[in-house]
């Protein structure tokens, strides 16, 4: 039997941040999260824990990636919050707040350059969108029409918004672009929701799950190519509030109603059983890719608002953090 050693050799690389092209058996050690680091195969995928956030809350929004993500708006126990943290991939920090707070609010980007639209006010659904570029957050171009439990995906100068509900509860099936200083109207969805998930481009958007009126879920996934919405694959679990991360061909979805930990991959025309989340929990955000994607906020479907985080190692070689036992 060959040994690492006599494969690898003996030196453990001291790297500022984590090497990019992996192969299977790596190792090394982040000198800036001081994290010693392996790479593994993995087949279905895994959730770890990641730092927890610093202000408890739900329905808030999410943006970037797994390592330089953003939380921003949602519901506290105080009520609705304008407050942003930045993660970067072992802790949260404070960012700049909205001018809005605001829950149930949708989001597309980066976490030097996000967009937050719509959502949930003291005074009722809010059409407001905001810019954010890494510190503090100005006023955008209002959306059509004042929305929540929209979905969002697409950047902040190539943004999307679609379904939603209005404060009379009328269920959306509308689409909107966004070019960074006005909305325009998009191909209308074929199944109206809100609370549905959304991942992807501006050309290439993914819509799946969501509440289509009277309480009830849907599996429904779309497909959006910049123009028209067409029919994809059914989720396995229908639900609505969950996260959502990923693209059109390599999407990720997980928790959500009724309060679940499931997770579920998507390839362009399939969904497949992923790995279950640790916390149960409902109305969280989402950021990442399926290979490493995000999660966090959220409620735990009893009396808690959380703060904790979940970091996922999808299919395929995967990093992981070596920590004592």
């Amino acid at each position: 039997m060959s040994e690492y050693k006599k494969i690898h050799g003996i030196h453990i690389q001291a790297l500022a941040s984590d090497p990019s092209n992996l192969g299977s058996g790596q190792v090394w050690y982040n000198t800036t999260s001081n994290q010693l680091k392996i790479t593994a195969v993995s087949t279905s995928g895994a959730w770890a824990t990641g730092g927890n956030m610093g202000t408890s809350r739900h329905g808030l929004g999410g943006a970037g990636t797994q390592t330089a993500a953003l939380g921003f708006g949602g519901y506290t126990p105080a009520g609705a919050t304008n407050a942003t943290e930045h993660y970067d991939g072992s802790a949260w920090t404070g960012g700049g707040n909205m001018g809005t707070a605001r829950k149930y609010l949708s989001s597309a980007g980066t976490e030097t350059a996000a967009l937050g639209f719509g959502g949930y006010t003291p005074a009722g659904a809010t059409n407001a969108t905001e810019h954010y570029d890494g510190s503090a957050w100005t006023a955008g171009v209002n959306l059509g029409t004042a929305t929540y439990g929209i979905a969002g995906c697409g950047t902040q100068t190539a943004g999307l918004a679609f379904g939603g509900q209005t404060v009379d509860y009328t269920i959306l099936n509308a689409t909107q672009h966004y070019d960074g200083s006005a909305w325009t109207a998009g191909g209308n969805m074929g199944t109206a929701r809100y609370a549905l998930g959304g991942a992807g481009t501006e050309t290439a958007a993914l819509g799946f799950g969501g509440d289509i009126g009277g309480s009830a879920t849907t599996n429904a996934t779309e497909h959006y190519d910049g123009s028209a919405w067409t029919g994809g694959g059914n989720m396995g679990t229908a639900r609505k509030y969950l996260g959502s991360a990923g693209t059109q061909t390599a999407g990720l979805g997980f928790g959500g109603s009724s309060t679940t930990n499931v997770t579920e991959h998507y390839d362009g025309s399939a969904w497949t059983s992923g790995g279950n989340m640790a916390t149960t929990r409902t109305y969280l955000a989402g950021a990442g890719t399926l290979s490493a994607g995000l999660g966090f906020g959220g409620y735990d479907g009893s009396s808690a608002v959380v703060n904790a985080t979940e970091e996922y190692a999808g299919p395929g070689i995967t990093t992981q953090t070596v920590t004592a036992s």
